[in-house]
């Protein structure tokens, strides 16, 4: 019984120092922060379960890491990517959290095969992007 109290009192402390989700960044605040911006269609979506790097607190945590693979159709800012060059986003969402916590929530939307996007980019390498947390692309009707 001692032990199940010592354990509760060790998740309060360490849950009461995390963060909660992330506000969603206003479309000025997008366009300034982005070094890329770009419009095309997702010819693709694969993922993979990894142990979290966002997540170091104590415990089980496995975030699921999308790779959205966009036919860019036109370049609003930037000059890393030509039009019709195809390019992976990369995005994620937590999978396990274990005990279960608040923090960043990852990616809303992630959009699927099909879909006609609008992306707010980040380059973190040679041919490698990623989206804007957490709401760097949007879904164009």
């Amino acid at each position: 019984m001692s032990m199940r109290i010592s354990i509760l009192n060790i998740l309060m402390v360490f849950s009461s120092a995390v963060f909660g989700a992330i506000a969603p960044m206003s479309p000025k605040d997008l366009e300034k922060t982005s070094n890329l911006i770009i419009t095309g269609k997702v010819i693709g979506v694969t993922s993979i379960i990894k142990k979290s790097k966002i997540e170091k607190s104590f415990g089980i945590h496995r975030d699921k890491i999308f790779y959205i693979t966009i036919n860019v159709t036109e370049i609003l800012k930037g000059k890393s990517v030509c039009r019709d060059q195809k390019i992976d986003i990369r995005v994620w969402r937590p999978s396990l959290r274990i005990p279960p916590i608040s923090g960043p929530q990852g990616y809303y939307p992630i959009p699927v095969k099909g879909d006609k996007i609008q992306a707010y980019c980040t380059q973190e390498g040679e041919k490698k992007y990623s989206a804007l947390l957490p709401n760097g692309f949007s879904i164009i009707n």
